[in-house]
């Protein structure tokens, strides 16, 4: 069975102010005791498959393993976490076929090919399983998963059955840089339409990314997502890093769109690489031209620590409901969370 439809967010909160010195001596106590979702994190089966990749740019001082990103919950007293994991189809893809042999016919090369597709997507949904299964067995863990363009269209919309009825799963996670297409790629259309169906969030990265060869953001860019928002109105669509690097384009889109939302993962953190927001007064400003009910905390861990970020949207003059909104309150409805709980429970 599919998840039930989504509820309508509220509008947004008035802003109400506070004075510059009692902002800064409340802020720590702002949320004590609050629902905190770490909406988008990466999870690794080793600490050796987590720095791998991560290629060096991690600064969380972690690997990605789940043991790991359960003490970083307790500390920080985060009650769930959106596992964002994905496959890079497109890297697989492409060092499988530089290994292939020179001297190939047409006909042979076209069936290893084949062979190639078949594995590489192979790999994918066992990537997809295994983050199923680790929700299973630590129900603080949100899983999404993954379907890939080699795929047809039959076998994306059996995957996200599969791993929605049968293991799961609460949305799906694409990554437009690293698997090399843009989101209104119509290959992807049955994977959208399926998501919709089932009342299914699809989170994407958008905008810049640090990662070694990761260069290309023009895929990710918040504008080429409008055709996907409106040929799919009941589809919940959430850009990842609010659209680091194009955030002009993100605030216009978040304005046309009721479908759209963001997380502030890799941008609110203090420790970004390149375009981050450099002030609380510049954060405050795009928070509030996208709209409160549309912006999610997330932190991009193992890659940045969510501790700081979390410290940091509390000292945000910003009224205490809104922060709730923002550190959980707004995932905790995307995600459907109270059914989540009710689906971990009849299946123990």
């Amino acid at each position: 069975m599919g998840v039930a439809p989504l509820a309508k967010l509220s509008k947004p909160f008035k802003k109400v102010g506070a004075a510059n010195g009692e902002k800064e001596r409340n802020c720590k106590k702002v949320m004590v005791g609050e629902l905190i979702i770490d909406a988008h994190v990466h999870t690794y089966p080793t600490a050796e498959i987590g720095k791998q990749a991560m290629q060096g740019a991690g600064q969380s001082g972690c690997s990605g393993t789940v043991e790991e990103l359960l003490s970083v919950m307790a500390r920080g007293k985060i009650s769930y976490a959106v596992q964002a994991n994905m496959t890079p189809t497109y890297d697989m893809k492409t060092a499988a076929l530089k290994n292939l042999a020179r001297n190939m016919s047409d006909e042979e090369r076209e069936r290893a090919e084949k062979d190639i597709d078949e594995k590489v997507i192979a790999r994918m949904k066992r990537r997809n399983l295994w983050t199923c299964t680790v929700a299973r067995e630590n129900p603080a863990l949100i899983p999404l998963i993954s379907v890939d363009l080699l795929q047809t269209a039959s076998d994306m919309e059996g995957e996200i059955e599969d791993k929605v009825e049968k293991q799961g799963s609460r949305g799906l996670k694409l990554h437009p840089v690293s698997n090399r297409f843009y989101p209104h790629d119509r290959k992807l259309w049955p994977a959208y339409a399926k998501a919709m169906e089932m009342g299914l969030p699809i989170l994407f990265h958008s905008g810049e990314s640090e990662i070694a060869g990761y260069t290309n953001a023009e895929y990710a860019r918040p504008r080429y997502f409008e055709q996907v928002l409106q040929s799919f109105p009941r589809l919940i669509i959430i850009l990842a890093h609010l659209g680091k690097g194009f955030l002009d384009e993100s605030v216009q889109v978040a304005q046309k769109y009721n479908n759209v939302f963001f997380d502030t993962s890799a941008i609110i953190s203090g420790t970004e690489l390149k375009g981050g927001l450099s002030s609380d007064a510049q954060a405050v400003e795009l928070i509030r031209k996208i709209g409160i009910p549309k912006i999610f905390f997330g932190s991009d861990w193992p890659w940045y620590d969510p501790l700081p970020a979390i410290e940091w949207i509390r000292s945000l003059d910003l009224a205490e409901e809104e922060k709730r909104r923002i550190l959980g309150k707004n995932a905790a409805e995307i995600f459907s969370l109270k059914s989540f709980n009710a689906r971990i429970a009849s299946q123990k």
